[in-house]
C-alpha cells in the first residue's frame, strides 16, 4: 500500500550566522493507555505498573518483548555501516523503536536487559536446539521463559517450571502442552518447536557475558521550523534491510493467533502479501512500518535560516530564491534523522534561464566529499533521488543507510531571463516499528507532550494529528496543539473493537 503524505525532518544544522537552528527537541509523545518505549527505564515502568511481584513483572516483560520484537524473514539482524564495515545490530532501543525486527539471539538479549532495568535476574540459556533462549530467577530458583519460540510452562499450580526440569523429565512438556499449562503467549509452530524442545540435547546457561546490553541509542526526535514528521502504521513500500531474502521484511510465522495475549494488538494490522516465504500462507500481521520526514522549507532568507541553511550568494525576489549576481547562488543543509534513512527525494520547481540549471549534491560523511545526484536544466517541476531503498544489498554511496547527511543546492544563473527555485521539498523516508508507537484505546486516553526545548516549544507550539478506524472501518482524526512541555489533552476513542492505529503526525510550524 502506498501512502503520499506531506511530512518532515528532524535535524541539527548551522545557519548562515554560524548558530545552531532553533529547534523542538527531544520530543515525546506518551498515553496513559500505551507503553512509553524511549528508555529502558520508561518502558519497564508502563509495562510493569500494578505488578505485585517479580513473577508478574516477568511476564509483563515478556509479553511486552514479545508483542513489540517479531522475528524476519531472514534469520540474522539488522546491519548498519560503522566505519567501511557492515555490522549487526544488537542495540536494544535502536530494534524496538528503529527495525522491530531480530533473531533470537538478540531478543532474548532484550528481554534480559528489561529484566535487569526492572531488577530481577536473568541470564541466556543455550536450549540444545540450535536457539538462544532465557531464564529467568525469581523467590530463589530459576524459571524458563522464551520470547522468541514463544513459550513458558507451568505446573499444576502455576509455577513456571525451569528448563532443567523440564529436561530431567521430558513427559512434563507434553502433559503441560496438552492441559494448555502454557503462557497466553504460546508457541507459533507447536508441532516443530514442541519437537525440538522435546528432543533437546546439551542445554547449558550461556558463558558469555550477562546477556545485559547497554542502551546507547536515543530517540531525539526534533523539529525545526517548517519541518513536520508522521509515524506510519503501514509503509509507502520502502525499507532498508542489507540481506533480506523475499520481497519485504515481515514476520516469520503465519501462526500468530496462537499468542493469544499479543494477538490482539496484531490483528487489525492484518496483510496479504502474495510472493512472501511462507508456503503455507499470505497472512501477515507484523510487518514493517515508515516514518515520513518532509523538510519544506518557506524560500526566503528567515525561512531558510530557521532551518539552519548557510546560504551563498543568494537573494530572494518575487517567486522564490534566486542568484545575487552573475555567479552561483547556494544553499547547504544538514539533517538529522532519530531512525535509518530508507529513502531520500528532493523535490520542486524551478524556473531557468536560458543555460542556467541547479546541481543537487549530498554528502554522508558531514561535508568531506560530495556526490552529485542530478544537474537539473529544464525549467518546471523536478524530483531527485539521493537513496536506494529495497536493496538486498548495502545501499552504498547513498543516504540509504544513514541517519543524517548534508544537502547542497546550486542554482547557476543563464545568459538571458530570471533563474529562480520556486518550491523545495526535502523528503525522507524511514524505517519504524510502529509497535513501539503510542497507540490509543477505546474510550478515554490522556495524552502527554513533551520537550527538552521547552522555549522553542514555548514560542513555535507543535500541531499533532492522530489518525485511526473505529472498529477498524470508521476513520476518524483528532488535532491537538502543545505549546508547553507537559501538555495534556483528552482523546476519546468509541466502537468495540482496539482501533486500527493509522498514523500521528507532529509539525513545527514555519511561522
Amino acid at each position: 500500500m502506498n501512502v503520499k503524505l506531506p511530512i518532515v525532518v528532524g535535524c541539527i544544522a548551522v545557519s548562515a550566522a554560524g548558530a545552531l537552528a532553533e529547534k523542538v527537541g527531544g520530543i515525546v509523545i506518551d498515553t496513559d493507555r500505551s507503553v512509553n518505549c524511549a528508555t529502558a527505564r520508561t518502558i519497564v515502568a508502563d509495562v510493569t505498573a500494578g505488578c505485585k511481584n517479580d513473577r508478574e513483572k516477568a511476564v509483563a516483560i515478556y509479553n511486552f518483548v514479545v508483542r513489540t520484537v517479531w522475528m524476519p524473514h531472514v534469520f540474522g539482524h539488522p546491519q548498519e555501516m560503522f566505519g567501511k564495515r557492515l555490522r549487526a545490530i544488537r542495540e536494544p532501543l535502536k530494534i524496538i523503536n528503529v527495525y522491530g525486527s531480530i533473531g533470537c539471539g538478540s531478543q532474548a538479549e532484550i528481554f534480559l536487559t528489561l529484566l535487569n532495568e526492572a531488577g530481577i535476574q536473568g541470564r541466556l540459556l543455550s536450549p540444545g536446539f540450535a536457539h538462544m533462549s532465557n531464564e529467568v530467577k525469581w523467590d530463589g530458583k530459576w524459571h524458563w521463559m522464551d520470547v522468541w519460540l514463544p513459550c513458558y510452562l507451568t505446573d499444576e499450580k502455576g509455577r513456571i517450571y525451569s528448563y532443567d526440569e523440564l529436561m530431567a523429565d521430558r513427559s512434563l512438556i507434553t502433559k503441560a502442552v496438552k492441559a494448555r499449562r502454557v503462557s497466553e503467549n504460546f508457541m507459533f509452530n507447536p508441532g516443530p518447536d514442541i519437537k525440538g524442545l522435546a528432543n533437546a540435547k546439551k542445554h547449558r546457561p550461556h558463558r558469555a557475558g550477562s546477556g545485559v546490553l547497554k542502551c546507547n541509542y536515543v530517540e531525539d526526535l526534533s523539529l525545526r521550523p517548517g519541518e513536520s514528521v508522521t509515524w506510519l502504521w503501514d509503509n509507502v513500500g520502502k525499507w532498508y534491510w542489507p540481506g533480506e531474502k523475499y520481497a519485504f521484511p515481515a514476520f516469520k510465522f503465519s501462526t500468530a493467533a496462537n499468542c493469544k495475549e499479543a494477538f490482539p494488538y496484531w490483528e487489525p494490522y492484518k496483510k496479504v502479501l502474495p510472493g512472501g516465504p511462507h508456503p503455507w500462507s499470505n497472512v501477515h500481521y507484523r510487518y514493517y512500518s515508515n516514518a515520513v520526514f518532509v523538510a519544506a522549507p518557506p524560500l526566503t532568507r528567515a525561512g531558510l535560516t530557521a532551518l539552519g541553511a548557510k546560504l551563498r550568494n543568494v537573494g530572494f525576489g518575487a517567486g522564490g530564491l534566486e542568484p545575487r549576481n552573475s555567479a552561483a547562488a547556494a544553499v547547504e543543509m544538514s539533517f538529522r534523522l532519530p531512525y535509518v534513512i530508507a529513502d531520500t527525494e528532493v523535490a520542486g520547481d524551478v524556473e531557468l534561464g536560458e543555460g542556467a540549471g541547479v546541481t543537487f549534491e549530498y554528502s554522508i560523511d558531514g561535508g568531506k566529499t560530495w556526490k552529485v545526484a542530478k544537474r537539473v536544466e529544464t525549467t518546471g517541476p523536478f524530483k531527485v533521488g539521493l537513496g536506494k531503498p529495497n536493496s538486498r544489498a548495502y545501499p552504498a554511496g547513498t543516504t540509504s543507510g544513514q541517519y543524517g547527511f548534508e544537502l547542497r543546492v546550486t542554482v547557476r544563473p543563464g545568459k538571458t531571463g530570471r533563474t529562480v527555485l520556486k518550491d523545495l521539498k526535502i523528503i525522507n523516508v524511514t524505517m519504524l516499528n510502529s509497535y513501539s508507537r503510542p497507540w490509543l484505546e477505546v474510550g478515554d486516553n490522556k495524552v502527554t507532550v513533551t520537550s527538552s526545548s521547552a522555549k522553542a516549544l514555548a514560542g513555535r507550539p507543535l500541531k499533532i494529528t492522530w489518525k485511526w478506524l473505529e472498529d477498524w472501518t470508521k476513520p476518524k482524526s483528532f488535532t491537538h496543539t502543545a505549546g508547553k512541555s507537559g501538555a495534556t489533552c483528552l482523546i476519546k476513542v468509541g466502537g468495540t473493537k482496539r482501533p486500527k492505529m493509522q498514523s500521528i503526525s507532529i509539525a513545527c510550524p514555519a511561522s
